[in-house]
């Protein structure tokens, strides 16, 4: 519980240093709760394979396939299945984001990095936050969820002695124990050692995507012309 305290303040100091010597992200698109901008990514390495042009088609269908599932529940994933897992977003959101990453991923540089901010307000959950970033690195598409409808009191429940906002930095999770991502099909899915290295405080909440694969698998998925 300590480490988890004291991970959120460092990588909310860190934020704090970076937005004082990086140059300030530029917004794609904003709206009462909506925001998609680009950011400077000091983990970028070598570069990311910005420009990268991918249409909004293929960016809705990754969305689609983002699931999370709860890391309270007492079956493990391999045992529960499909069934344990929720969509990360709705169609509505689906939607509304896809333009906006597909035009942001083709403006990005390769230092930099496309970030999302959504605020859900429904009257079972309250004010809800969804949040992360994503970029493309050779054939591969890097998609960080940081929260998915996650409520911003929920670090108090860890010890954290104030609500988050990640408005500022979406990478910031507000809660770390809540949940763990993944993707439908788990086939479009890079396995670890196969990755570039990209550090994250949760490794669990970081797909990384195959493109050409994910191509493969929607064309199979595809019903077949009738002779």
């Amino acid at each position: 519980m300590q480490a988890w305290i004291t991970c959120a303040a460092s990588l909310a100091v860190s934020v704090m240093v970076g937005c004082a010597t990086a140059p300030p992200p530029r917004a794609i698109y904003h709206d009462h709760a909506t925001a998609i901008t680009i950011h400077q990514d000091s983990k970028a390495g070598p570069g990311h394979s910005h420009p990268a042009r991918i249409s909004q088609e293929l960016i809705q269908q990754v969305l689609e396939g983002v699931r999370i599932q709860s890391r309270k529940s007492f079956l493990p994933a391999i045992l529960a299945g499909e069934a344990s897992l929720t969509a990360a977003f709705s169609k509505e959101e689906q939607h509304t984001l896809a333009p906006h990453m597909s035009r942001a991923l083709a403006e990005a540089k390769p230092d930099e990095m496309v970030m999302f901010y959504r605020r859900v307000s429904t009257p079972s959950v309250g004010l809800a936050i969804t949040s992360g970033g994503l970029f493309v690195h050779g054939n591969h598409l890097y998609l960080i969820l940081a929260n998915a409808r996650t409520l911003p009191s929920e670090g108090m429940r860890e010890g954290l002695m104030s609500e988050i906002d990640p408005m500022d930095n979406p990478l910031l999770p507000i809660s770390r124990t809540g949940f763990r991502a993944t993707y439908v099909p788990a086939t479009s899915i890079v396995p670890e050692d196969e990755r570039w290295p990209w550090p994250y405080i949760d490794q669990g909440r970081v797909i990384v995507i195959d493109l050409i694969q994910l191509g493969r698998d929607s064309r199979s998925q595809k019903p077949q012309a009738s002779p």
